[in-house]
């Protein structure tokens, strides 16, 4: 039996400026759009999903902020020991995290970051559809929808800053104008602080496979244009239909008192054109903590 990949805490520029760690090299949640787990699993000789040796997270040099996880989810069945092992070892030297997920994250995790709240950056708890048919396609290893809303719950009960985000939008299929306003007015009635929307992107082979998928067949006609990134390019929505749907989602945050944002690394453009405050990183966080990231907080600025 080979050995397990180790885990490695690494500097990431592509994510705003954080040190990022995956705990599962592979994903078992296996969402059909995402080219990262499958990355990562063919560059570290992984065949399928496999947790990372943490028998020497004692020594990993803990870093000032932390995301988890690029590659992978944090609470995916497979990746919640490590992820609970990992945080236990950080938090109580001062590292600040975020995390995004489609899990359901264990009690025992929440009470961890609750004994750290001013170290907590923000969990974004991905949804972007209440579909349970079109999320058992797309998303076949994640928990139902409102399995994963009531996280926002949870997260908001212990004074945890947390974001629905809605990632990826395929056109037609999730952009339809009362699907996300139901979907954000889910988000702030049960706590969210903000709502993070981004457009699905693919290239190459990941494209191929989703224009096969019936469901998407209309939708994937329409990713026609390519969009600079951190790092590269690759094929999504054109700038124009982005830019509508962001702000409608922008103008029904505000109206239900949330903070909205895109992922300007998925889309240099956007961070260029300061239409939308485009980092990944929550805006109050690096400059007040987040005791500040209130509703009741005026807001910053979109980045030039």
């Amino acid at each position: 039996m080979s050995a397990r990949p180790a885990l490695t805490v690494e500097y990431e520029p592509r994510f705003c400026g954080t040190h990022a760690a995956d705990v599962t090299v592979g994903c078992s949640f296996g969402c059909v759009y995402c080219p990262f787990a499958d990355l990562a699993a063919r560059r570290r000789g992984v065949e399928r999903p496999t947790a990372v040796d943490l028998s020497g997270v004692a020594s990993v040099a803990a870093p000032p902020s932390l995301f988890l996880s690029p590659a992978s989810d944090p609470f995916a069945p497979q990746a919640v020991a490590g992820t609970q092992a990992l945080l236990e070892h950080v938090l109580p030297q001062g590292t600040g995290v975020a995390f995004v997920t489609k899990g359901v994250i264990p009690d025992d995790t929440i009470e961890l970051l609750a004994a750290h709240r001013s170290q907590i950056e923000g969990v974004g708890v991905g949804v972007t559809s209440l579909d349970d048919a079109r999320n058992g396609l797309l998303e076949p290893g994640c928990p139902p929808a409102r399995a994963r809303l009531e996280n926002l719950d949870r997260l908001a009960a212990r004074g945890l800053p947390a974001a629905l985000r809605m990632d990826p939008l395929f056109p037609l299929v999730d952009d339809e104008p009362a699907a996300l306003e139901e979907l954000v007015v889910e988000g702030a009635r049960r706590g969210a602080l903000a709502v993070t929307a981004t457009y699905v992107f693919a290239w190459g082979h990941y494209l191929r496979r989703l224009r096969e998928l019936p469901l998407l067949a209309e939708s994937v006609a329409l990713v026609t244009e390519k969009a600079p990134m951190e790092g590269g390019a690759a094929f999504s929505v054109p700038l124009a239909r982005k830019v509508e749907t962001y702000g409608r989602i922008a103008a029904l945050a505000e109206a239900h008192g949330l903070w909205f944002n895109t992922c300007g690394c998925k889309d240099l453009r956007l961070r260029e054109s300061g239409q939308f405050f485009s980092s990944c990183r929550n805006a109050f966080f690096p400059k007040n903590g987040l005791a500040a990231f209130t509703r009741s907080e005026s807001r910053p600025a979109p980045a030039a």
